[in-house]
């Protein structure tokens, strides 16, 4: 990219050098052709002054000697002639007839007797009667229009020539400064893209600017970090996934082994034993599809909804209900009245018939109560049951993976809280537990009303 930026500005300094010489010359040539113009205005003046001479049939001699100096003061040196050829005036005459100080200054300026070139003539008219013939050509003088002319053009093209140095010099400064100004984050990116390419998801890219490129960071940052946290939830799972099944496939082994050996001579009461741990395995193996079918979540945007929370509640309790009233239990719903929220609903449900379910292993009497309502932009949804309870020393680590209390039943696999957790912490919320060893556990979910917004990645860094 640094590469093709300073590139596109040498591209910009070649058009300007091009179109700085095309400039100088138009510029010239309208110079020229302005002096053209200004020359023939002279000649044209002299011509009219001429004519303007010849009144009342004769040649006014004072009136044409006037001409001519008019001529000579023009650079010209000029001569007349009538219809016949006779020459009737001229620049020397003229020069030889002014007062002597006149004529020494005209002389320090003209020089008529340096005159060279071919007279051009003008034919001179009065009334449409040809009078005779205008000769005149331009004479060399101290200070003449070619000397100025040549200065002017001399004087341009130096102002032109040094107005693109100084121009291209600062484009090329430019050009290099902001080549290596814009390419730097650009080449932070790719050299983070790479560290996270071989595995480094802990790589983040420092933003300060607030653009497009300061929002490429950003969203990389957003990235590296879903990666590092998804990478962190692999390797977590493959060794809780490793921990649990090494326990059931021992005792499975040994037991096989037992049988195989003839240590064992109850075979039925072993091949129970293979058959319990078969399905613990079993058990495992659906808790872990439940894990990752809820992580997968985690990464997907929410598809977020505004909804009744009281119809949403009263849904949840009539489709579980049933499961309750079989085993001799009360769900019960509060009525909190109706009020909407905005919220990811798949995720939300997950959370709370996993509580539910949660609450419906550890309660043999009595039932669950379901409460909500709402503080401000946040909403909670309480549920309080009757079971067991949680022994405190237990409380900080049922949302671990795969722990299963002192007084869990059997067939639990150890995930359903810990995909609560996880599942409230990637909406915003919060879960609080209160709970008493025989008289039941209470557990809050607050969740926020709207979608959280991505974190920028200095306020990732605060966190």
């Amino acid at each position: 990219m640094r590469t093709k930026l300073f590139l596109a500005f040498l591209v910009v300094i070649v058009i300007a050098l091009v179109s700085n010489v095309i400039f100088e010359r138009l510029t010239m040539n309208d110079f020229d052709e302005y002096i053209g113009g200004t020359k023939e205005d002279h000649r044209y003046w002299i011509l009219a002054s001429t004519e303007g001479s010849y009144q009342d049939g004769q040649w006014d001699t004072t009136l044409l000697a006037e001409s001519i100096h008019w001529a000579m003061m023009l650079g010209f040196d000029a001569r007349v002639v009538d219809e016949e050829g006779r020459e009737i005036i001229d620049s020397h005459r003229v020069m030889e007839s002014l007062p002597p100080a006149m004529k020494r200054r005209m002389e320090s300026l003209i020089h008529i007797h340096a005159a060279e070139g071919e007279f051009e003539q003008y034919p001179l008219f009065s009334e449409g009667k040809e009078l005779g013939t205008l000769f005149i050509r331009p004479v060399k003088s101290d200070e003449s229009v070619a000397v100025k002319e040549t200065i002017f053009k001399k004087r341009g093209k130096e102002f032109l020539i040094t107005s693109f140095i100084i121009a291209g010099a600062s484009a090329i400064a430019i050009a290099v400064f902001f080549s290596l100004y814009l390419s730097m984050p650009i080449k932070r990116l790719r050299t983070a893209a790479e560290r996270v390419a071989k595995g480094d998801f802990s790589t983040r890219v420092k933003s300060v600017a607030r653009d497009e490129i300061g929002n490429l960071a950003d969203s990389f940052n957003y990235m590296a970090e879903a990666l590092e946290k998804e990478e962190a939830l692999r390797r977590h799972l493959t060794s809780n996934i490793a921990h649990e099944l090494r326990t059931p496939l021992a005792v499975m082994k040994a037991q096989v082994e037992a049988i195989t050996d003839g240590v064992l001579e109850n075979t039925r009461e072993s091949l129970e034993t293979v058959r319990g741990e078969i399905e613990r395995l079993t058990r495992l193996v659906e808790g872990i599809e439940d894990l990752t079918k809820a992580e997968a979540s985690f990464f997907v945007p929410g598809d977020y909804q505004t909804v009744n929370l009281g119809e949403v509640l009263k849904g949840i309790e009539l489709s579980m209900d049933p499961v309750f009233r079989e085993k001799g239990l009360r769900l019960t719903l509060l009525d909190r009245g109706d009020f909407a929220v905005t919220v990811d609903l798949e995720k939300l449900e997950r959370i709370l018939r996993n509580v539910i379910s949660n609450a419906l292993k550890y309660t043999e009497e009595g039932g669950l109560r379901i409460d909500y309502g709402r503080d401000g932009k946040d909403f909670f949804v309480e549920l309080e049951d009757t079971g067991s309870g949680i022994p405190d020393d237990e409380i900080s680590k049922i949302f671990t993976r795969f722990y299963r209390g002192t007084a869990a039943p059997g067939n639990g696999a150890g995930v359903g809280l810990a995909i609560v957790k996880e599942l409230v912490t990637v909406m915003g919320g919060r879960v609080e537990i209160r709970s008493r060893i025989g008289e039941g556990t209470t557990v809050r979910v607050w969740l926020p009303t709207k979608h959280p917004q991505p974190a920028t990645g200095d306020e990732r860094a605060r966190d």
